[in-house]
């Protein structure tokens, strides 16, 4: 009687194997979609600071005859946006200069980058040609400069955008080339194209 029972208490290795494969499947279903939702929320965080940028700027062209605050760059630094924003108190949280989803350590948030300028984010009222070879080269051959945004020009201008590369993905990961994008009527939308098609 004490044989039989020890025979049967345990898994066998074929148990053991089902087990494991079961679990295996159960992680290769969760993970992603635990990623996925990881990232929605990302999305909407990232919104909500380029939304909150772009009421800080348009407060600032409200005093300072409906000229947005000018950059000299697209890309990083951006010390003249930040300096120019929070001189005026038109904003003061660090986190809103930044997407969630970067994970570069050159424009993710951090203190370091702030004191330096480095956003995570493109702004489109600035002053000198692009020169950073990395960049699309729409910005680099087909983007008029100076441009000089004001709160009376086309509502759907862009005015900062998640920074996009060329060949290089963009920091929403499950999009191809997905990008935040705000405009002057204080919307933020996502393209999921090529961001140069819907670009004003």
């Amino acid at each position: 009687m004490d044989r039989q029972e020890n025979n049967h208490s345990g898994f066998s290795l074929v148990e053991l194997l089902i087990i494991i494969g079961i679990i295996s499947f159960l992680l290769s279903v969760i993970v992603p979609a635990l990623g996925r939702a990881r990232d929605q929320s990302n999305l909407i965080i990232c919104r909500s600071r380029q939304r909150n940028l772009v009421m800080a700027c348009l407060v600032y062209s409200g005093e300072h005859n409906s000229r947005l605050p000018l950059d000299k760059k697209i890309d990083n630094p951006h010390l003249e946006l930040i300096n120019m924003l929070s001189t005026g108190d038109y904003i003061d949280a660090m986190e809103c200069y930044y997407c969630p989803s970067v994970s570069d350590e050159d424009s993710c948030l951090s203190p370091r980058n702030f004191e330096s300028g480095n956003i995570s984010y493109f702004y489109f009222s600035f002053t000198d040609r692009p020169a950073n070879r990395y960049l699309s080269n729409f910005f680099l051959k087909s983007m008029p400069w100076p441009r000089i945004l004001r709160d009376t020009m086309s509502p759907s201008s862009w005015v900062l955008s998640d920074s996009w590369f060329s060949n290089i993905p963009t920091a929403h990961r499950w999009y191809k080339k997905g990008v935040n994008y705000a405009t002057l009527d204080g919307s933020v939308q996502m393209v999921k194209e090529s961001p140069r098609q819907l670009f004003e």
